[in-house]
């Protein structure tokens, strides 16, 4: 097959039947896939694959994120991981070691977005459809995903973890609009780390919700709808006008790969996310 007719079905229905079950070790709780094994397999099945990483992204609080891409063909997913230890926390001025082990645990994610080890990350244990070595993975071994309970109409107002705290969209936007008014130089990564998560944790409605009439059908019809709404879009507007151009085009930047995500692996990120506050 070329890689013209290579389709982002055709990849994940060929990756995500391979059974990583042996190449995977339990430490500390958690699940690692070999990063090399996994790389070896793609390139068993698409030698003609490539991944990259953009540049590392520094918070305020001292920790970093690690960006990486893998492209197979004409098809591409992105994926980030905060620079963490063996307790799945984030480092605090992390050195060389940390930053490169993490890059490896940050491909390995993105390739359970391609569908290799994807039903780890699902918290099961056998093959659904796929780090032994201090750069792995991390997985939560007993994440096992709740059911979609349907609901007749979505609650009327949503609520949401991030960063260990339970946000409703009111007050996560009236500490936003708090946090925007005071941004200073050294404050803006803080705050552009806040109105991302902010992004991420309401563009959707709760999973499950009915849909109603002119809702949009993709991630990124949601995150052009959320974030055109008032306050979102003041948000934007004041940080761009208080000399904050280039943060406002990184934020626009951080938010392509979530748009290129299908609205069922938008859900699955934000149940991982939420798997892994409460664990």
């Amino acid at each position: 097959m070329s890689s013209e007719d290579l389709t982002y079905e055709k990849i994940w229905n060929t990756l995500n039947r391979v059974d990583c079950n042996e190449h995977t070790e339990k430490k500390g709780g958690l699940t690692y896939l070999s990063w090399a094994w996994a790389w070896g397999m793609l390139m068993e099945h698409y030698p003609m694959a490539a991944f990259e990483f953009s540049d590392n992204e520094s918070h305020a609080d001292g920790t970093m994120t690690v960006h990486c891409t893998v492209t197979i063909g004409k098809c591409q997913r992105s994926m980030w991981l905060p620079v963490m230890n063996y307790k799945n926390a984030a480092i605090i001025n992390p050195n060389a070691r940390d930053i490169s082990d993490n890059k490896m645990r940050c491909l390995t994610k993105t390739l359970a977005l391609m569908g290799l080890g994807h039903y780890i990350y699902s918290g099961e244990d056998t093959v659904n459809a796929g780090s032994t070595a201090e750069t792995a993975v991390e997985f939560k071994s007993s994440s096992i995903q709740k059911p979609i309970v349907p609901m007749a109409e979505p609650p009327a107002q949503a609520t949401v973890r991030i960063g260990a705290k339970q946000w409703t969209l009111e007050a996560r936007m009236a500490k936003q609009k708090e946090l925007v008014a005071s941004a200073t130089a050294e404050s803006i990564d803080g705050v552009m780390d806040f109105v991302f998560r902010t992004i991420v944790g309401f563009a959707l409605p709760p999973e499950g919700a009915a849909k109603k009439a002119g809702d949009p059908d993709t991630v990124a019809g949601w995150i052009d709808k959320f974030t055109s709404s008032n306050g979102n879009k003041k948000t934007l507007i004041d940080l761009y006008n208080a000399g904050f151009k280039d943060e406002v085009k990184a934020l626009n930047k951080r938010l392509e790969p979530l748009r290129a995500l299908s609205i069922e692996e938008m859900y699955q990120l934000l149940n991982q996310e939420e798997e892994s506050e409460n664990a």
